[in-house]
């Protein structure tokens, strides 16, 4: 197996192992959460599947981007919730119910979504590409569907003491392999990403998260934690999908694959000074 197969193989194990570990915490009731609640559910996803690839399209229009930045944005803006996210959103003080129901309820939209969005958006911005089922259904069915059955399986046969002992060495050994290959990944992409900068790229990715911040919080509802946590959702996308998407629509392009990156890096460190506003305001 090439390093790079082994690099791409870790990275989904680490995503897996983090979603089981939340599954292990969570009830099999939080996977139809924002179904039950269908007001928050829809709000969300407006803000997820309308809004920010409606802002997308307009900020593509706007800027005078390579193509490949323009076919990762397009392809981010509607790729599902990251398996990482919810840490984050645990941290913005939201509830556990609403955290898995929304990366359920993200994932599942996708599937329909994502096809027929990327056709739309690709005649907008005059390069509609068909996106193979597969390439959006795998990355999901590895990295979501089947860590949080597996993850909800065991809970129930562990006991909420043991099931939260064993979630607590699982999380963080899926962080620490993450953080691993997420270090090595970025520095055999740097170049290639260097070569993406310039000509608005920066300015284009900041726009579409501050715009996906923003509209996730107006659109989450009366519970602040809910609006914090939606925030993050309409601003982080799920990168294994948009990679996938990207290497099936486009074979060969290195250089799109390296401008899915960027803005998963802009928005580590966006989400940084947004996390810690959040606490404030709760506190």
């Amino acid at each position: 197996m090439s390093p790079v197969a082994v690099l791409k193989v870790s990275i989904m194990l680490s995503a897996f192992l983090y979603v089981f570990a939340l599954a292990l915490r969570a009830r099999a009731g939080d996977l139809a959460h924002l179904f039950r609640r269908w007001h928050a559910g829809l709000r969300a996803f407006a803000a997820m599947f309308l809004v920010v690839p409606a802002i997308t399209v307009a900020v593509v229009a706007a800027f005078d981007l390579k193509p490949e930045v323009e076919v990762a944005l397009l392809v981010l803006s509607l790729s599902p919730v990251p398996p990482m996210l919810p840490a984050k959103q645990l941290q913005a003080g939201a509830g556990g119910s609403y955290i898995v129901g929304l990366l359920v309820a993200a994932a599942l939209a996708s599937l329909l979504v994502m096809p027929l969005g990327l056709h739309l958006l690709g005649h907008l911005s005059g390069g509609a590409r068909e996106v193979p089922a597969a390439s959006v259904a795998l990355p999901l069915a590895t990295t979501v569907v089947a860590p949080m059955l597996l993850g909800l399986a065991a809970g129930r046969l562990l006991g909420d003491a043991r099931a939260t002992a064993v979630a607590a060495v699982v999380g963080r050994f899926a962080l620490v392999l993450l953080l691993g290959c997420a270090a090595v990944l970025l520095l055999a992409m740097a170049p290639d990403m260097w070569r993406l900068l310039g000509g608005g790229t920066l300015a284009a990715v900041l726009a579409m998260i501050l715009a996906g911040l923003a509209t996730g919080y107006l659109l989450g509802g009366p519970v602040k934690e809910h609006r914090a946590a939606l925030a993050l959702a309409a601003a982080t996308r799920h990168p294994g999908v948009a990679l996938g998407v990207v290497a099936a629509a486009f074979p060969g392009h290195r250089l799109a694959l390296a401008a899915v990156l960027i803005p998963v890096v802009l928005n580590v460190l966006v989400g940084i000074p947004f996390l810690r506003l959040v606490r404030r305001v709760r506190a």
